[in-house]
């Protein structure tokens, strides 16, 4: 799998810049928001931050990959362990075959009666008879003994192969099972870090002049928008944070005249998809999630005249 590091590390940088964007067009807009002069440290905190969200995006790229390979590993070792387990039950299979037919011949013999070289001697009728018995007889024993010998041995080293091989795939999965927990704590440690920079960035956007915000974090367009004058705050931030998750957004609307009072009161944005059907489905659901983060009072969304936006009401 192809992955543009350069390029991810940026996603982070970009989407918050656009957020940025938003809440210094509203800060504009709400009433000309005067700027503190620049502080160092809120800069090069975002610096700081942003290079820390590059270094994260690496390091979680390098944890997938490793993670990738481990699991092939393991799929390679529990193949391996499913042969040899199936050639160990081969070889038991053999073994009782081999077993059953030496058996066979005890029995045989048992039922002819003794089988010493003196009973031998006594009830046969020539030298010759004798003497062909029992080089047959020894000639079975010695045959038999190194056979069952052998589909021993074969079966001991199969069982060893087998184990040796069921602790292969054991340690596999062990070391898959640590590489996606270390995939895990990095992601968690990744949406943490994106907490800290949002945060960062809002605090940048109350005393930073815009430009130099914008230069720390590296310039990103900001979805279109139209009526953000006289927002409530709540929507204010939904923006926001739509435009900031969601960069596939056509554009926003917000106050605008209309029989209900929604929109002319600013408590109602319209999220512009198109025919991206999916991606409304995924707003509409995150949204509704956060309701009491955002003040949401309602969403109209797959009804009549909402299948190409999604209307948005917050208090």
């Amino acid at each position: 799998m192809k992955f543009d590091t350069v390029l991810a590390g940026s996603v982070v940088r970009k989407r918050v810049a656009v957020a940025i964007a938003a809440m210094t067009t509203f800060a504009a807009v709400g009433g000309g928001t005067a700027f503190a002069d620049p502080s160092q440290d809120t800069l090069a905190n975002l610096n700081d931050l942003s290079r820390q969200s590059e270094q994260l995006t690496d390091a979680i790229h390098a944890a997938q990959v490793d993670y990738e390979q481990k699991l092939q590993r393991l799929g390679e070792a529990d193949k391996t362990n499913a042969d040899d387990m199936a050639a160990l039950n081969a070889a038991n299979a053999q073994l009782a075959i081999r077993q059953g037919n030496v058996d066979k011949v005890a029995s045989a013999v048992y039922m002819g009666g003794p089988g010493d070289e003196v009973t031998a001697l006594l009830t046969s009728g020539s030298p010759k008879t004798l003497i062909d018995k029992l080089a047959v007889e020894r000639v079975i024993s010695k045959q038999s003994a190194d056979e069952m010998a052998g589909f021993k041995q074969a079966a001991q080293e199969a069982s060893a192969t087998a184990a040796a091989s069921a602790k292969s795939a054991a340690d596999a999965q062990a070391a898959v099972d640590a590489a996606a927990a270390a995939r895990a704590d990095l992601q968690d440690k990744q949406t943490q870090l994106k907490a800290q920079m949002a945060a960062a960035a809002q605090q940048a956007v109350l005393t930073e002049p815009p430009a130099a915000v914008m230069s720390a974090l590296g310039y990103a367009a900001p979805i279109p928008t139209v009526g953000m004058v006289g927002l409530v705050p709540n929507a204010r931030i939904l923006v926001a944070y739509i435009m900031a998750t969601y960069p596939g957004v056509q554009s926003i609307g917000g106050v605008r005249p209309d029989p209900i009072p929604d929109h002319p009161s600013g408590h109602a944005i319209d999220v512009m998809i198109g025919s991206d059907m999916a991606l409304g489905d995924v707003i509409n659901a995150d949204v509704q999630s956060q309701a009491a983060r955002f003040g949401l009072k309602y969403t109209m969304w797959r009804v009549a005249n909402h299948f190409n936006h999604i209307h948005i009401c917050v208090l």
